[in-house]
């Protein structure tokens, strides 16, 4: 078969879709052959997308309205995270130290339950 007649055998798949497929392959969630099957390529015509488009992306509506570079919307997301684990921290902090000083005093705050009187008097 002639180059020609191979270019025209081949099946065309929209640049959405590859680069869809392509986002799919880095991120790890699928592979190679299982892309092919399901838009009827060959592995071949997926790795020659590989190639072809490593360097291109999706963008994100954020990455677009924000106007900003890629490497500092993935600090701000980086640093929104760490902020969300240093309060995560701290709440876990708070709530050890109450429970280590209610065990050293000899009182549960966390049980501020009214004291029950037994039903039955207990027998001697």
């Amino acid at each position: 078969m002639t180059r020609a007649a191979e270019k025209r055998a081949r099946k065309f798949v929209h640049l959405g879709d590859r680069l869809q497929a392509i986002a799919r392959i880095r991120a790890g969630t699928s592979d190679a052959p299982a892309i092919a099957g399901e838009l009827g390529v060959t592995i071949e015509e997926v790795a020659h997308w590989l190639d072809v488009h490593r360097e291109e992306r999706n963008v994100t509506l954020e990455e677009l309205r924000e106007q900003a570079t890629p490497e500092v919307l993935k600090l701000r997301r980086r640093a929104a995270r760490l902020a969300d684990l240093v309060a995560q921290a701290e709440r876990m902090l708070r709530s050890l130290h109450q429970e280590l000083t209610s065990k050293q005093f000899g009182e549960n705050p966390h049980l501020r339950a009214l004291r029950v009187v037994h039903a039955q008097p207990a027998r001697d």
